[in-house]
């Protein structure tokens, strides 16, 4: 039976096995943040704590999924009888770029700027590796794209310290279901990173697996897939973005200082949700046209704090101690030790004895609970300061609890980008109370050399019409309050931002320190103002309030009870403030009639002038 839809598409992949493989020192690589090698090793009983986002991101591998009866099946084409049955599948697409046999699902363009402004256009230069362990062929009357493996950019204009390689990383996730391909929501992924290839001396003879993969596995009874991945670069002190053949992997590298990258993909169908990036000041725009969606995504890249704690079990806080305890007594739990990786091996095994790593996922509670209990022990600083571009449609699960405008928005609804090591799981929460989206973040007080201050960073992107659910505020007549409150309820200080331009509102919030504030946005109309004993014209506040009274038509205008001392109506044409306060007005419009519109609709709408 294939497993559910979209919304449990990721759940398909819940084992990670790692291949140890065997390799000599890498004296060659100097160690950038990108390349802070892990803390953590396979010693006994060493206990850590690692929240680093940017090494999650290697999961870059197409595959395509269907089933028979005897569980799920690795597809190699639609038309394979697993997949062509009437349960469906389930893919995951690695796009290449667009060519001119390949006009959609593909990547339109790459392009950097650098920190003189100077544009350089991306050129493809290859896929790595060349073909991917899972690569598989899609189908266009499906509207399902060709699985293929990342590819390389140069952008010879704009060069890191190692070269002007790029990997551009572009995923679209989606499912069949009945029959259809296309009404299933997808998700999307995108990336960004410096790098350059290096020979490792992964053996897949005796390690068993020298690049990332998807593979069949037999789990009680029933086959499942499995996500294995090489642990060379873990093992040896250097981090892959991904892997290619005859053992070279695509090592990360720094971003060159003040870059900015865009990446232009056409879709064939529109992803739907919220977007999460690790950008800096983005961009975006989402156009339909002919049955193609173009999205383009252009920010900076950003800095991300990389978390790390790691010690021998009489080393650690007593807090720290309870916390494994109360999560791996007679359980699995994260470990670099084979023979602990089952239940059965761990059951009366005392938890001060064994390997154990917590690596909770960046939006989890999780997260911000060991953060706070490492805080001490790690001395509330950065282990590395990791750079990253990148950007994730939010999962069904991350969504359930976001506002209801926003759930269920159709298409992208908007974006959020923050820098912090941890943040708020799904989009921004609505408070009724205070008419604010509020989105929590969390990240040690200083980067790694313990004395710089971090500096926090956090940029929302809201759709018009989402506002307008939101706020009742629909277009740039507005005014908004960007505000970052710390956990003990006092304000903190901060550099904000607002704008709003071709239908997207755009917040950001700058400088502020954590451990863990929440940054709160408030949205509203920007009332037409009036001093005491002043007049301004119905036409003019309407305008102001969003409301259009055409040439010729009929106006009737009406003061509110409560604002009859504020304010006074003379003809139905101008409003004169008396007090200070909020006038607000009932102003009913009957358009003039034409030859084709003999009876216009009335139409009645409130406005507000501010009486100063």
């Amino acid at each position: 039976m294939l497993f559910s839809p979209m919304k449990k598409f990721l759940t398909a992949f819940v084992v990670v096995v790692f291949s140890a493989v065997s390799l000599s020192p890498v004296h060659s690589v100097p160690v950038e943040d990108e390349q802070w090698p892990s803390q953590f090793s396979s010693e006994t009983p060493l206990h850590g704590f690692e929240l680093n986002e940017v090494s999650g991101l290697r999961d870059n591998v197409s595959v395509l999924i269907g089933s028979d009866s005897t569980g799920q099946k690795i597809c190699s084409s639609v038309t394979d009888a697993a997949c062509s049955s009437t349960a469906g599948y389930s893919f995951r697409a690695v796009l290449g770029p667009c060519t001119s046999t390949v006009t959609i699902d593909c990547i339109e363009s790459v392009t950097g700027t650098s920190s003189g402004g100077t544009a350089v256009a991306g050129v493809f230069k290859e896929f790595f590796p060349a073909r991917g362990v899972n690569d598989y062929t899609g189908s266009t009357a499906d509207g399902v794209p060709d699985g293929r493996p990342p590819s390389l950019w140069t952008l010879a204009g704009l060069p890191h310290a190692y070269g002007t390689e790029y990997q551009v990383t572009v995923q679209v996730t989606g499912a069949k279901i009945n029959g259809d391909a296309t009404k299933p929501l997808r998700s999307f992924f995108a990336s960004v990173t410096p790098v350059n290839i290096f020979q490792t001396e992964c053996n897949v003879l005796s390690n068993g697996t020298c690049m990332d993969k998807y593979r069949e596995e037999v789990r009680s009874g029933l086959q499942v897939i499995g996500f294995a991945g090489v642990a060379a670069d873990q093992d040896k002190g250097f981090r892959c973005q991904n892997w290619g053949e005859d053992s070279k992997c695509a090592l990360k590298r720094a971003f060159p200082a003040g870059s900015k990258f865009a990446v232009q993909v056409r879709l064939s169908t529109t992803p739907t949700g919220w977007l999460h990036g690790r950008l800096q000041d983005p961009t975006a725009s989402i156009e339909r046209v002919n049955n193609q969606t173009t999205i383009k995504i252009s920010a900076e890249p950003t800095k991300v704090p990389a978390v790390s704690g790691v010690g021998q079990w009489a080393q650690l806080p007593t807090a720290v101690q309870e916390s494994f305890i109360a999560t791996c007594e007679n359980k699995r739990c994260g470990t670099r030790r084979s023979e602990q990786a089952s239940d059965s091996a761990v059951q009366g095994m005392p938890v001060s004895s064994r390997n154990i790593i917590f690596s909770p996922a960046a939006y989890s509670e999780e997260a911000f609970k060991q953060l706070k209990l490492w805080t001490g022990f790690i001395g509330d600083k950065a282990a590395a300061m990791p750079s990253q571009w990148s950007v994730r449609t939010l999962s069904y699960s991350e969504m359930q609890n976001g506002p209801a405008c926003i759930r269920n928005g159709v298409g992208v609804t908007g974006i959020v980008a923050t820098n912090a090591s941890a943040y708020a799981e799904g989009p921004p929460t609505y408070s009724s109370a205070t008419s604010t989206l509020n989105y929590k973040v969390a990240a040690p007080h200083y980067e790694k050399d313990g004395t710089t201050v971090f500096n926090g960073r956090y940029d929302l992107i809201l759709r018009s019409d989402i506002a307008n659910c939101l706020y009742g505020v629909s277009d740039g007549a507005s005014e908004a309050t960007v505000s970052v409150t710390g956990e003990d309820g006092k304000a903190k200080s901060a550099t904000t931002a607002f704008t709003f331009k071709d239908g997207w509102f755009k917040f950001s919030a700058s400088g502020f320190t954590h451990s863990a504030p929440t940054v709160k946005v408030k949205l509203s109309k920007i009332y037409p103002k009036v001093t005491m004993g002043r007049s301004i014209s119905v036409t003019a506040a309407a305008k102001k309030n969003g409301v259009k009274i055409p040439t010729g038509a009929k106006v009737l205008v009406t003061v509110a009870s409560s604002s009859k001392k504020k304010c006074s109506v003379s003809g139905n044409r101008t409003v004169r403030g008396l007090a200070k306060g909020t006038c607000t007005l009932s102003v009913s419009v009957t358009p003039k009639k034409t030859k084709t519109v003999t009876k216009p609709k009335t139409t009645r709408s409130t406005v507000k002038i501010i009486i100063k």
